[in-house]
């Protein structure tokens, strides 16, 4: 029986219901909607849960319009589920609030920390100590504690005040630092501002529009900026790609100078300079060097790669909650079985592909097979980044939506895959655990399809 062969008759209440009972009503056993053995429906549905059916025992009324509903919206996931997850059997939206997730975290002054510590939220403030690691993210975050290990942030503005005793990798739009960091200080921005009363023990990286140092720097200087204003020592050799490069009266350099630029630094009188100078100009458009070219275009991969995994991520969590969540559960459950069989897929795909071309008539297969496999390694970062965040977040004993757990995990897979040599180990990690992972959730998917004859 279809949804067009059904009669449409509106019923307004129990009562009149009961009148109409007789006429052109459609009743339907309960076993269409409920399995014998668990007695739950077979798909839920938000839609379905809002529709308030009159009484009726051992039988549940549904009018035409009912079943339309009902029918539509098997459709709609069935079609949605396929269309996702049926090409990679061969191998085996935007920034969402959640109503309960913390605006302003605040960590005391008196409180200590004695691990690791994570905190996302609109506005973030540590004020304690930390003795361990911290990772912060937020929109507005102030760093005025103790932290007796790493800072990692990520944020719109950064106010780094508080003492950092290993090393510190902040990125945000607007970066201001005025405390003691004993390792090396990493800083990607818009605008990056070491005042007076700061003091850097290690390295300086820097990426960012406008560089100010005002404070001294242990070794050397490494900097990629617009404007860089030197107005304190440097304890090592400087290497810059500016395009003004300024050095104040107070301003000291140990060891060489070399930047690149279009226009000469401006070394005002009394500035210090122990090494040599070398100013190199930049190649011109027409002969730039193709490793440059790559550079930028490697950048603008990443930048790109992040904001789709961050699309793709929320659709999954939209569309998908319970497949995503069910693949996250597998990582955390049978991690060394998703590891392993992601390490098996990756291993035995190349040589899957080959065997397809030399059959000939498989060519086709072939280049399906290959599609899937690319699919199935790009989604794997984004089972992972949802996994790590649930981690992350367990840790701190605190509870957000799906939405900003992802993006918080996929945050710090990112980051942490820019660390050199750890970062393409944690990539290779992320992909392996995905990808296993997601095979393994495909495997249970179809079973249970088939067992209920949906494929």
């Amino acid at each position: 029986m279809t949804a067009k062969n059904l009669k449409f008759l509106k019923v307004r209440s129990t009562e009149h219901y009961q009148r109409k009972i007789g006429e052109s009503m459609v009743l339907v056993s309960t076993k269409f909607l409920y399995p014998k053995a668990t007695q739950k429906p077979l798909l839920k549905c938000r839609h379905l849960s809002k529709i308030k059916f009159p009484t009726a025992p051992k039988r549940l009324i549904l009018t035409a319009k009912m079943i339309k509903k009902i029918f539509f919206i098997r459709r709609k996931a069935l079609l949605i589920l396929t269309i996702l997850l049926l090409p990679l059997f061969i191998t085996g939206i935007v920034y969402a609030k959640d109503a309960h997730s913390k605006k302003n975290i605040i960590l005391p002054k008196e409180e200590i920390v004695n691990k690791d510590y994570f905190a996302v939220g609109d506005t973030v403030t540590l004020s304690g100590i930390v003795n361990g690691d911290a990772y912060v993210a937020g929109g507005i975050i102030n760093i005025e504690g103790e932290i007796n290990g790493d800072l990692i942030a990520a944020g719109g503005t950064i106010n780094l005040k508080g003492n950092v005793r290993n090393d510190a990798r902040i990125a945000g739009g607007e970066i201001i630092v005025s405390s003691q960091i004993d390792g090396n200080l990493t800083a990607l921005g818009g605008s990056v501002n070491i005042v007076s009363g700061a003091n850097i023990g290690g390295s300086l990286v820097s990426g960012s529009g406008n560089l100010s140092v005002f404070a001294p720097v242990g070794k050397g200087l490494t900097a990629g900026s617009g404007n860089v204003t030197l107005g304190n020592s440097v304890g090592g050799d400087i290497l810059a790609g500016v395009g003004q490069l300024t050095l104040t009266p107070n301003s000291k350099v140990s060891g060489n100078l070399t930047y690149w630029s279009n226009s000469d630094a401006q070394i005002q009188s009394g500035a210090q300079i122990l090494g040599e100078t070398t100013h190199n100009f930049p190649p011109k458009p027409a002969k730039e060097q193709p490793k440059k070219i790559f550079s930028s275009v490697a950048v603008t991969l990443k930048i790109i790669s992040f904001i789709s995994a961050l699309i793709i991520g929320f659709l999954l969590i939209k569309f998908l909650p319970v497949f995503t969540k069910r693949t996250t559960e597998i990582i955390d459950k049978r991690f060394l079985a998703s590891l392993g069989i992601g390490f098996l897929t990756v291993v035995l795909a190349p040589v899957v592909f080959i065997i397809l071309i030399l059959v000939v008539v498989t060519i086709p297969l072939a280049f399906i097979y290959l599609v899937a496999f690319l699919i199935t390694l790009y989604l794997a970062k984004i089972f992972v980044a949802f996994w790590v965040g649930q981690k992350i977040l367990e840790k701190v004993d605190r509870k957000i939506g799906d939405f900003l757990t992802f993006l918080l995990g996929l945050v710090i897979i990112y980051i942490v895959t820019m660390i050199p040599f750890i970062g393409w180990l944690t990539g290779l990690l992320v992909v392996l655990m995905g990808a296993g992972a997601f095979i393994l959730a495909k495997v249970s998917t179809y079973k249970q399809l088939r067992s209920k004859n949906l494929l």
